[in-house]
């Protein structure tokens, strides 16, 4: 990767965006713009913002130029992304289809159409457990190689997919494990203990039963969720089976 490259990247502070920020300034020397999407509702913001304060000080102390590689956050509030009728029409195809497609991607279209951002990298991993993987999988199968990321295709098969245009996924095929050996390897896994996940925290720590929890579970990550959250998460399991 060309050390002139700039990357345009949505990060939140968690495990995935946090990986691929790592791994574009430490190993590819690339020069990252990085967006957030401030959503007052989520449980989880003050956890996101003081990760993203602790990864950057991090990064800060590791990388010798790093104002001129990792640009100023460009922070918006997401009341404040305009509406967009084409984005909410393909949105509401794509969740027709597949009822577990989050709000969140709806938002984040009309971010990228409003500040014209193309490639946008999303950092959606291989996530075999995912609650939803439906989608996910079909995308992978319109997606194309371009630059060390996937695109849409051209021309895909399936027209509503045409709501990825202007992301692309570098991780789309790597899972959380396979970035924790990697950060391990290239020497930035301390920076990665610095990330947040959980979206509901009960008393500052992972609750162990959102969507995040779970999957951290499942994947091999059980390391990240504390005792408490993997109690909540069994007895989760037990309501659900009584159901």
């Amino acid at each position: 990767m060309s050390s002139c490259k700039e990357v345009h990247l949505l990060w939140s502070g968690g495990w995935d965006s946090t990986f691929r920020l790592c791994d574009l300034l430490l190993v590819h020397n690339a020069v990252v713009q990085p967006h957030y999407i401030i959503d007052h509702t989520r449980k989880s913001l003050a956890h996101e913002l003081r990760a993203v304060w602790r990864i950057r000080r991090a990064l800060e102390s590791r990388l010798p130029e790093f104002r001129q590689r990792l640009k100023p956050i460009h922070t918006v509030w997401m009341f404040d992304v305009p509406p967009d009728a084409s984005a909410r029409e393909t949105f509401q195809a794509l969740t027709k289809r597949f009822d577990k497609f989050g709000p969140q991607y709806e938002w984040i279209l009309r971010f990228a159409k409003h500040f014209g951002l193309e490639n946008l990298e999303l950092s959606i991993e291989s996530n075999t457990f995912q609650e939803n993987g439906l989608i996910w999988q079909m995308l992978r199968s319109m997606l194309v190689e371009q630059n060390g990321a996937f695109v849409v295709r051209p021309d895909p098969p399936d027209p509503d997919f045409e709501f990825f245009r202007p992301f692309s996924f570098p991780l789309i095929d790597v899972t959380k494990l396979q970035m924790m050996a990697y950060a391990r390897d290239h020497g930035f896994y301390d920076i990665m203990e610095n990330t947040w996940f959980c979206h509901s925290p009960r008393k500052g720590r992972p609750c162990g039963v959102c969507p995040p929890c779970r999957n951290a579970l499942a994947e091999g990550m059980s390391h990240r969720v504390p005792v408490s959250g993997k109690l909540r998460n069994v007895q989760w399991k037990l309501r659900l089976r009584k159901r």
